[in-house]
This record gives structure tokens, sequence and C-alpha cells, in this order.
């Protein structure tokens, strides 16, 4: 099994990245890292998600606003052995049924845009302008976008 690490802090990703590597499930912070995740990790700081693929999405937060039809565990750290086994034989189970075929790729890009985009400013600490350079973007680029996405520098 493949997982994306997406919107972790340094913290949770290390949790996240022993855990998985124990039990022999590859991972990445990179979505390109993989053709398609088998499953989706969140962050605490991740309150809402959309991508155009129904990934089965574990979060680590105590709730979680989800945008179309997934499949969702809240799994707040730390992680139970029992409980962590039981949400990856259900996606093993998802797994089994076919996938929908096409890929909306305006959606995806503005998805991947948006995550990238908290993924900096979690790294950053919401510092607009270390986010901005990190992306390799101008910082009114960055807070352009902000506002198209709806993100608000003070939730990191």
């Amino acid at each position: 099994m493949k997982a994306w690490l997406c919107g972790l802090d340094d913290e949770e990703v290390s949790s996240v990245s022993s855990i998985l590597t124990f039990i022999g499930i590859e991972h990445s912070a990179s979505l390109t890292a993989f053709h398609l995740p088998d499953f989706v990790v969140l962050g605490k700081a991740v309150q809402s998600f959309e991508l155009d693929e129904m990934i089965p999405i574990v979060s680590l937060s105590h709730t979680m606003d989800v945008m179309g039809d997934y499949s969702v565990w809240l799994c707040p750290l730390p992680w139970r052995s029992q409980t962590l086994s039981s949400v990856l034989k259900d996606i093993k189970r998802l797994h089994t049924f076919p996938q929908a075929s096409g890929v909306n790729l305006n959606l995806h890009i503005r998805h991947l845009e948006a995550l990238l985009i908290r993924q900096a400013l979690v790294s950053t600490q919401g510092v607009v302008s270390k986010a901005a350079q990190n992306l390799q973007i101008q910082r009114t680029t960055l807070i352009e976008k902000m506002r198209r996405y709806n993100i608000d520098k003070s939730e990191f």
C-alpha cells in the first residue's frame, strides 16, 4: 500500500512515518511520488479536503469537512494498533471495487495548488513571505491564491 502525507507538521510526519514504515506502507509528502496513492493521511491543520479522485482519507483531526463522496476515518494521534489495522483493512476492501475513470484536470490542479499552499504555510508557521519563497512565487501572487482558495494564514 502507498500513502500520501498531506499537510502534516514535523511532529505528525515523524510519528506517522515511523508507524507506516514499521507496518510496511510506502509513504511520501509528495503527491507526484506515486501514480495514485491507496489513501491520504491529512494533518490536523487541514480542515477541508477536495480531490477529483475518490481516495480514502485518514485524518489526524477530530473533525473534518469533506467535499465529495470520500471514505473518511478520523484517527487523531497517537495511533492505536487495533484502530489503525481496522482502518487499513477497510481501505484494502475499498480497492476491490472498480475505480471511476476520467480525471477533471482543472479540479485536480486547483486542489493540488491549494494543498501545496497549505503545506508551505504549515512548514513556515504561517509566514506568507517564506511560504511564497518556498513555492517560488511572488508574495502578492500567494496572497491572491490564498484568497481564491479561502486559506487564512492564521490557521497555521
